[in-house]
């Protein structure tokens, strides 16, 4: 299978960042400021994922909330402030991450897409020193659409020319396993992530640790 794939893509959140804590201050945070009840952390993998507004609707959902009560616009931006400064504080690269992407690096190009901002995610790799393994980082910008759309994956087929069958998706939720489908790439699934496996979403592998990614691809 390695001399077929040419290209890996990673999700962040989940996949390559145990973010949750940090996320869940950010929340919280937000969500103190208009005098709201605080959000369990037990809850927090249950929210992440599809960017800060998607996280503040989804705990108005779990408050019992009517959220157009409230100026969601000043909350995203409250929370978005917060989490650029406080956004390495409590958060860890998984294990075998480092080791693994450092095996990786010079046998693919190695990506990274993913729903959280450009000027955040750029943030984060450099506070965590991770950036140089990456041979590109694509966040979220007003230009494409979010996942699981399939415009940020695809245009990183574009800028390297790639066919979509020489490329591995590897995520934590159907947001990077949907368009990796639609697109006809391989997907992994990665379980120690914070999205929840649906029986019904078609995954190509399954994994607990990150480093059986190499293993997928035959070391």
């Amino acid at each position: 299978m390695n001399k077929k794939i040419k290209c890996l893509i990673f999700d962040l959140d989940g996949t390559i960042l145990h973010s949750g804590p940090d996320l869940f201050n950010s929340l919280n945070f937000s969500l103190k400021k208009q005098n709201l009840l605080s959000i369990p952390e037990k809850v927090i993998g249950s929210l992440v994922g599809g960017g800060a507004k998607v996280m503040i609707e989804k705990a108005f959902r779990y408050l019992e909330l009517d959220i157009k009560k409230y100026n969601i616009d000043q909350m995203v931006s409250d929370f978005l402030d917060f989490y650029f400064e406080n956004c390495d504080k409590r958060s860890s690269i998984y294990p075998t991450v480092i080791s693994t992407l450092k095996n990786l690096k010079s046998k693919y190009t190695i990506c990274l897409c993913t729903n959280k901002k450009q000027y955040l995610t750029d943030k984060i790799l450099k506070s965590y020193e991770i950036e140089k393994y990456f041979d590109y980082i694509l966040g979220s910008n007003s230009e494409l659409k979010l996942k699981p759309d399939s415009e940020m994956l695809n245009f990183i087929l574009k800028k390297f020319n790639l066919n979509p069958e020489n490329c591995m998706m590897i995520g934590d939720s159907h947001n990077d396993i949907i368009p990796a489908n639609k697109l006809k790439m391989l997907s992994v699934y990665v379980t120690h992530g914070y999205g929840k496996f649906d029986d019904n979403l078609e995954v190509d592998y399954k994994i607990d640790k990150f480093s059986e990614i190499t293993q997928i691809l035959q070391f």
